[in-house]
């Protein structure tokens, strides 16, 4: 068998990590356990990385690449309204394909454990925020959006967005998330649009 790069390598540790989280929770991470699932030696695993810290940082560097994909499906949006429709819908098929990443996501003992995370995780919500203000602006602007305070709107969203997955997570996954976005988006437009 052909060896793996370092990059290969690191998303094979990356990926067999957020599955021990999903199926077991954070605290059933531990690098024996991940070096047993990625079969290598836990000294090959601190090869790559410095601890379990440094491995939740790069899943929460996947999520960065996330947010270029993002940015790039919200190119494609003119109005603000199709902007929105864009970056609702966005956030339910990257989970639908990738339900594991919200064990992470949902996790709060994960970020209570380290500032460093913490600190990460907030650069991400408030990028996420920004994009998302950027867009009720111009809703607003283009006198499509109700004169809401934009803070207020964008709180909402998000809501809408953690709210509905967190059910989707608790229910067991049992409805098609990227379905349930028409109605989602359908229901904010309803109460934000003029």
């Amino acid at each position: 068998m052909a060896r793996l790069s370092t990059e290969e390598r690191q998303k094979t540790i990356i990926d067999e990590a957020i599955n021990i989280i999903h199926n077991g929770g954070y605290e059933s991470l531990s690098i024996r356990e991940l070096a047993g699932k990625v079969k290598i030696s836990e000294p090959a695993i601190y090869r790559h990385f410095l601890n379990k810290e440094d491995i939740i940082l790069g899943i929460l560097s996947r999520i960065g690449e996330f947010d270029y994909l993002l940015e790039e499906n919200l190119a494609h949006g003119d109005s603000a309204v199709e902007k929105l429709r864009r970056f609702i819908q966005f956030h339910f098929d990257f989970l639908q394909k990738n339900k594991e990443m919200t064990s992470v996501l949902f996790s709060e003992d994960i970020f209570k454990q380290s500032d460093i995370l913490k600190q990460k995780l907030m650069k991400i919500i408030k990028y996420r925020k920004s994009l998302l203000t950027s867009i009720v602006d111009q809703g607003k602007a283009e006198n499509d959006f109700k004169n809401i305070e934009t803070t207020n709107i964008v709180t909402m969203i998000l809501g809408f967005i953690r709210l509905t997955v967190l059910e989707w997570r608790l229910g067991g996954f049992g409805f098609n998330l990227s379905n349930k976005g028409d109605k989602i988006i359908s229901a904010i437009i309803e109460m934000i649009g003029k």
